[in-house]
Parts: structure tokens; C-alpha cells; sequence
């Protein structure tokens, strides 16, 4: 089960079953039926990178060093840093602000978290004996998603103004070759995953989903197929010190968000959920500049809080440097107000908690497709924009937008072998949500 416990706090979540909830049933041209899953190692976050031996918080531990130890071996001490510490007084207005946030929030999280991971240990999840595998070095995949989508901005005035918006996968390589993935929304119209040769590698496509490949100047294929979607869920890479340095990905300066389309692509009450980073700026200007400008009403604010997989935060929960959540605001597009309540879908609460262990690939968020079901519709369009991966009957966009379903990050088992590793599940399964 994906949702393994949920109460009034929140929710605890397992990432990677979310993950192969999609891949349960696969169709290859050359291999036939199979099933798929995605490598468990990603998200074996074993042992804290920071570890607080002030003894403090029980709750305290620290981050597996994402993708150079994917094991989660390495441990820092914080008395250890060698960075200097400052007063108080010599704290900027940014930090002054961050530390009056975390001031606010740093109860909820206390204690939410903790009687969801208690739950969870209960149910035997978060139990390192179980869940600990001999390590080996994962397989490296170089992206070069994002280089193509800026060597196909150079083709768009070639673009053939009568093309399709939306073409479809059918598996055999040489013709889904022709596909266009930068001008057009691509789509597995079908209700098993697939595995697809796209520009010389393995992907796997999740039933039912679609994607456009390109960068912020090339969304007009997702605009003139003329879906209005019910949910957005919107990942911006948001511009920081850290990435600026590392040169990981390229970043939106904030004023560049407020040009995307959300308003044109959202139906009436559509439900808007955007991931900030703690940088008090970020937040406040979703809250008081991005959401106004779109006409989306801030109604709530979650947490998503890691852990590792003893249960314990991944960073200690007061230090300076980092903190072991992250910030979604969550609102209700309402340009169109008389049409924005819906009898079918639950008031969105706030302050909620969403707890898993994270990925240790860069930038890889949970699916939060089953904690927002309730607040949308039925049958609702999904819309991730900044994704780099795919979700079972959603729309994805990006410039990696299918870096995650490349095959290296997965593995095959053929139908006989699933079934059987199915069974036994099922045999061993007992109910897990008490929500």
C-alpha cells in the first residue's frame, strides 16, 4: 500500500509503491508482458548525514548524501562544521524571517510527526532490520533532456502550424522515432505501462499518461490542446546559492513564474498546489504575489517531511542550515467564483503532514496523487508542470519531464515471477490505513 497510515495530522507515505502502482501490468513490443519496479535503492536512506549530539528531539537524524551515497553510510557531525557560527545579531533579514517560520511550524511538525511514525513503526514499516539491502553502486543515467529542448527551440519556426497536438506511443522503435516530443504532448493511451525506444533510450511509459518535453518558451502545445485541468501541480526550479554553485539544473527567476498559463489551463476550481522552498522570499511571494496574480486562493499549507528509514527526520529539526521539510501551498483557482465549490469534493485542510522517506536522486518529490484525491473531482485532469516523471492518467511537462522513467532507474520481473511475489503480498497484507 502506498498510503500506509493517515490521521488527522497527515499522512505516511511509501514513495517508491507510489511509484509502481503505475507498473504493475507492462507491454514491451519485444518482450512481451512484464511487471516493473522502480529500484527500492533510491530510496535507502539508511543512516543521517548530520547527526545532533545534543540530545535533544528524539526524532532527530539526518540526510542520506543523495546521489554520491545512496547508501546513506556518511555522517557529519554538527559540532564538526567547520563553517562559523554567528550571533544572533549578525543574522540578514531573510534568516530572521526563516527562523520566526520555523518558530511557527516547529510543533506541528514535533508532534504530527510523531504519531504518524508511530504508526508506521507499528505496522512494521519503518523498521531498519527489514528494509536494510546490501548496497552496490546504481547505475548512472547523464540526462541530456534538457540540451535537447534547447537545441529543438532552435527548429520552432520550422514547425508545421497543422500538426497534431497530441500523438500517441505505439512501441515498435522505428516508428515512434518520428515522434515529435518537443512540439507536441505524447501520449500511452493505453491501460498498461509501455516500454518505448524515444531518441535512442528506454523509457517506460505509466497507462493513461501524457507529456510535453520543453522548456517555459515552448508551452503552446499544452495550451492549444484545450484541456482545463482540475489539479496543477507546479515543482519550480526556484533560484537559490546552492544550485547557482552546483550548476545542477538552471533556474526560473520568480518573476518569470508569473508568464505561465495556469490561469488558461485551469478549469473552475482547480486545485493549485505549488512546492516552495523554506526561503521565507519564496513563500511570501507565492502567497502575496504568484496566487494573486493567477487568481488562486491560498487555503492551506502543508509539510512534507522526510525521514529516514529508522523513522527518524532527516536533519535535526532546529538546525540552522537546513530543515528536514519542505513547503506546499495549496490554493483554489477562482477567476470563475460562482463555479468553485463543488458538492463532490472535501474542504482542503491546513496544516497537514505528508511523511516519507525521500529519494535520494536530486529533486525527486513524492506523488501526491493519493493524498489529493478527495479535494477533486472525479475523473479529474491532473497537470505536473516542472515534473521529471510521469504519473499514471496525468499530464506532465518539463525539460527532463521523463528523466525518472528511463530504464536504469528500474527493474523487470516477467509475469509468472509477478504474480507469484503478488500472492504472497496479498497473502501477508493487512490493512494499514486508519484514516
Amino acid at each position: 500500500m502506498s498510503v500506509l497510515r493517515s490521521n488527522e495530522r497527515g499522512w505516511l507515505l511509501d514513495a517508491c509503491s507510489l511509484i509502481n502502482e503505475g507498473f504493475e501490468q507492462c507491454y514491451s513490443v519485444n518482450k512481451g508482458h512484464f511487471t516493473c519496479y522502480f529500484n527500492k535503492q533510491c530510496f535507502n536512506v539508511l543512516k543521517p548525514y548530520i547527526v545532533n549530539k545534543s540530545g535533544g528531539d528524539c526524532m532527530v537524524g539526518a540526510l542520506s548524501n543523495t546521489e554520491r551515497h545512496a547508501a546513506g553510510d556518511t555522517r557529519i557531525e554538527l559540532k564538526n562544521r567547520k563553517k562559523r557560527k554567528r550571533k544572533r545579531s549578525e543574522l540578514n533579514q531573510g534568516e530572521l524571517d526563516a527562523e520566526a517560520y520555523h518558530k511557527k511550524v516547529r510543533s506541528l511538525v514535533l508532534e504530527g510527526t510523531q504519531s504518524l511514525l508511530e504508526a508506521g513503526h507499528h505496522c512494521g514499516y519503518l523498521t531498519e532490520d527489514l528494509l536494510t539491502v546490501p548496497t552496490k553502486q546504481m547505475p548512472v543515467h547523464e540526462c541530456q533532456l534538457a540540451s535537447l529542448c534547447d537545441m529543438a527551440k532552435q527548429l520552432l519556426e520550422m514547425e508545421n502550424s497543422d500538426a497534431p497536438h497530441v500523438q500517441a506511443v505505439n512501441g515498435h522503435a522505428d516508428c515512434d522515432a518520428h515522434l515529435d516530443l518537443f512540439s507536441c504532448i505524447t501520449e500511452n493511451p493505453d491501460d498498461f505501462a509501455r516500454e518505448v525506444t524515444l531518441m535512442g533510450e528506454t523509457y517506460f511509459l505509466p497507462p493513461h499518461s501524457r507529456f510535453l518535453l520543453s522548456d517555459v518558451a515552448c508551452l503552446q502545445p499544452l495550451i492549444c490542446s484545450g484541456d482545463k485541468y482540475d489539479l496543477i501541480v507546479l515543482d519550480p526550479p526556484w533560484e537559490n546559492k546552492s544550485v547557482k554553485r552546483s550548476s545542477r539544473y538552471s533556474f526560473l527567476p520568480s518573476s518569470q513564474l508569473k508568464r505561465l498559463p495556469v490561469p488558461v489551463l485551469s478549469a473552475a476550481g482547480c486545485v493549485v498546489v505549488t512546492w516552495v522552498t523554506n526561503r521565507p522570499s519564496h513563500l511570501r511571494f507565492v502567497r502575496e504575489e504568484l496566487y494573486p496574480h493567477w487568481g488562486v486562493k491560498l487555503l492551506a499549507e502543508w509539510l512534507w517531511v522526510k525521514v529516514t528509514r529508522k523513522g527518524e527526520l532527516v536533519v535535526p529539526l532546529d538546525s540552522p542550515h537546513k530543515k528536514p521539510y519542505e513547503v506546499l501551498l495549496l490554493g483554489r483557482f477562482c477567476a470563475n467564483s460562482d463555479n468553485t465549490t463543488r458538492s463532490e469534493v472535501c474542504e482542503i485542510p491546513d496544516q497537514q503532514l505528508i511523511i516519507s522517506i525521500p529519494s535520494v536522486l536530486h529533486s525527486q518529490k513524492p506523488s501526491l496523487s493519493a493524498v489529493l484525491k478527495p479535494y477533486i473531482r472525479p475523473n479529474a485532469k491532473c497537470l505536473e508542470m516542472f515534473a521529471r516523471s510521469l504519473q499514471p492518467g496525468w499530464t506532465s511537462w518539463g525539460n527532463e519531464v521523463i528523466k525518472f522513467q528511463h530504464h536504469s532507474y528500474f527493474t523487470t520481473e516477467n509475469v509468472e515471477s509477478a504474480h507469484v511475489a503478488c500472492s504472497e503480498i496479498i497473502v501477508a497484507d493487512q490493512p494499514l490505513n486508519t484514516r
